[in-house]
């Protein structure tokens, strides 16, 4: 099989979270490293590295599975060593296989200016150029991530920085970015802003990270979101941004609030220059909230029972949607966090695809009292449904308990197209939406659900923008990228074809 078949192949996977750490004085780091990077965890599961530089010399760990499972106390006491930075990587594989090689950060090596290390959260859809220059055979299931890292670090060029600049030119798709040479570290967000990259500082120290609660988990600040096309420079003189490109409108990834994102993170809006001050930005949660009570209006279901949320992400929906229309509220569908499945994201288990359904019910359990179903009617709210595995083995279980109709509310539109943008939907065969030609009422028979109820696109539109109003477009499958965002997956038109050109509004 060669390499494009493979990546064509592969099932459903998702973006990484990084974090990166940076101080003026080397200091040992990779504690405080290793706890911000559990706050990105929800965004990668299947390994995880670190790399950071010591005596000259750059030493990288990783291995598979969680953070806990491969930092142990004797891992962490043996690479507990000062340096000016550490980086962290929890990779979910969204281009190439689970091979060594793609496990991050990756490292690249430059004749004339010694070692880089990379860590990055997207995908670049596109190599070919980048490959062809490199003239050299690469492992099957190669990801992109390793590619760019050999590309970068072949570049003619007297420094790093303008290697950096050189190769993200060249560099087309979603990415954010953040790479460690000896004594700096430099950090780029995609010129579409498609992907998350945020900046702050902890203690005397600077901080890099995919999203707020990393931030968190060290009471660290959060200062400012990297701009779209930003490439910064942070050293012993501090913060500089040595390159900007803002030539280009915002498109942040929908699935980023849906999904992917936890609810106790922020974001910003994107919808002018008030939305980038941190104060004015949205939890994840309030918007799971919101797309809740633009549920409760687009879609009543006035005769229901009550209505339970479906743990994790769709509890913020479920509960406002409930208490929008007076319902009853009861967490019925419990997560069991004692489970071997119950620290793992299903969604993101897709190496196991096949056996995800066996798991819903190890992960997940209803609570078994007859006198809660018995004759009733149930409304499930959830943040998706993708391939419907997980939504049918749930739906199966509340009416063997005795219930008499179960309706779904969705707080995404039906996904009916692949992603190439750092959401690895690689194959329409494997969503719901697509099989079943996208209409609601076909989706509910593939789950044997009563019925399926999705916010519309432009209430989801809506539900993300706190100082505007939607513009609703003449063509209808541009209204994300009409509204600062990318939904791709939602309409298949995308701001970054798959040939990685740029589409034009």
């Amino acid at each position: 099989m060669n390499l494009n078949q493979y990546i064509e192949d592969k099932p459903l996977q998702e973006k990484c979270g990084i974090v990166g750490l940076f101080s003026t004085k080397p200091q040992s780091l990779i504690r405080p490293a290793i706890v911000a990077a559990g706050g990105v965890q929800h965004r990668g599961q299947h390994g995880a590295g670190i790399t950071f530089y010591k005596n000259k010399k750059l030493i990288k760990f990783t291995g598979d599975g969680l953070l806990r499972e491969i930092f142990t106390k004797d891992v962490v006491k043996k690479l507990d060593f000062p340096s000016n930075w550490f980086l962290v990587h929890c990779r979910y594989g969204t281009n190439g296989g689970y091979i060594k090689h793609n496990l991050q950060p990756c490292v690249g090596v430059s004749k004339n200016l010694g070692k880089i290390s990379v860590v990055h959260n997207g995908e670049l859809p596109e190599t070919t150029h980048m490959k062809s220059t490199l003239l050299k055979n690469y492992p099957e299931g190669i990801s992109d991530t390793y590619i760019f890292t050999q590309y970068l670090a072949s570049i003619k060029a007297s420094s790093w920085e303008e290697k950096i600049i050189k190769a993200l030119e060249k560099a087309e798709g979603a990415y954010s970015f953040i790479f460690g040479v000896e004594n700096c570290l430099y950090a780029a967000r995609d010129k579409s802003g498609i992907r998350p990259l945020i900046l702050g500082t902890f203690k005397d120290t600077f901080m890099l990270a995919s999203e707020t609660h990393a931030f968190d988990k060290l009471g660290a600040k959060v200062v400012r979101q990297l701009e779209k096309g930003e490439i910064l420079k942070i050293d012993r003189n501090g913060i500089k941004t040595i390159k900007k490109d803002s030539s280009r409108s915002y498109h942040f990834c929908d699935f980023e609030w849906a999904y992917f994102a936890r609810p106790d993170s922020l974001m910003s809006t994107n919808e002018n220059k008030d939305s980038q001050k941190k104060e004015n930005w949205m939890s994840v949660s309030r918007f799971r909230q919101r797309c809740g009570t633009i549920l409760a209006s687009e879609k009543p279901i006035k005769n229901a029972s009550f209505v339970v949320g479906l743990p994790d992400s769709g509890l913020a929906i479920a509960a406002e949607y409930a208490n929008t229309l007076h319902l009853p509220y009861k967490q019925v569908i419990i997560r069991d966090h004692f489970d071997v499945n119950g620290s793992h994201r299903l969604f993101m288990k897709d190496d196991h695809i096949k056996k995800i359904k066996k798991k819903v019910l190890g992960k997940l359990s209803l609570v078994p009292d007859g006198h809660i179903w018995k004759d009733a009617v149930v409304v499930i709210g959830d943040d998706s449904i993708v391939r419907g595995n997980v939504s049918k083995e749930i739906t199966r279980a509340v009416f063997s308990l005795g219930a008499k109709e179960v309706h779904w509310i969705v707080g995404f539109p039906p996904v009916k197209d692949h992603c190439h943008l750092g959401v690895s939907l690689r194959t329409k065969e494997e969503l719901v939406a697509n099989e079943t030609d996208g209409t609601p009422e076909h989706i509910a028979k593939s789950i044997g659900a009563t019925s399926v109820n999705y916010i519309s696109n432009v209430g989801f539109v809506k539900a993300k923008l706190l100082s505007s109003k939607p513009d609703i477009p003449s063509r209808k499958e541009e209204i994300f990228l009409r509204n600062g965002s990318c939904g791709g997956c939602l309409t298949g038109v995308y701001p970054i074809n798959k040939d990685g050109s740029v589409f034009k509004i």
